[in-house]
């Protein structure tokens, strides 16, 4: 194993400097590649539990979200239901508040004619009254004078 990596030492830095390298060089890089590799192993299975950690969460977060957007569009169809229900009302409202509306205007023109006809009938009653009073008090003056002579 530490031939093969002499060979692969050799090859990377041997004739970097022109020179060959020396042993405690080597050895040293050796070491250094060693420690680094054992250092990067428990990394790279931190990583991999990570990454499957990761993947749960996302799977249940994706079927909790599923489970809020069918709830959100039972939601709505409700709001939408409800809506038809009061816009049925709403029209109700509506033909009562024009009907009370065209009662009222109905109640106005027949008081108004009640009105003017109750004036007309009390300016012609007035007059016959007048009349009348005329006409009594004429003959009760022509009764009156008769009866004197």
């Amino acid at each position: 194993m530490l031939a093969l990596l002499d060979n692969i030492l050799n090859l990377l830095f041997g004739n970097f400097f022109g020179v060959a390298m020396p042993v405690a060089l080597e050895v040293t890089l050796i070491v250094v590649l060693v420690a680094l590799g054992i250092g990067v192993l428990p990394l790279l299975f931190q990583l991999r539990r990570t990454a499957k950690c990761l993947e749960a969460f996302l799977l249940s977060s994706s079927k909790d979200l599923s489970q809020i957007a069918d709830d959100v569009h039972a939601s709505r169809l409700r709001m939408d239901v409800l809506a038809g229900s009061l816009q049925v009302y709403m029209d109700e409202v509506g033909t009562i508040f024009q009907l009370m509306g065209e009662m009222g205007r109905t109640m106005k023109n027949l008081h108004t004619r009640f009105s003017s006809t109750i004036e007309s009938a009390s300016h012609n009653l007035g007059g016959i009254i007048g009349g009348a009073s005329a006409l009594w008090s004429f003959f009760k003056h022509r009764r009156a004078s008769h009866e004197s002579e």
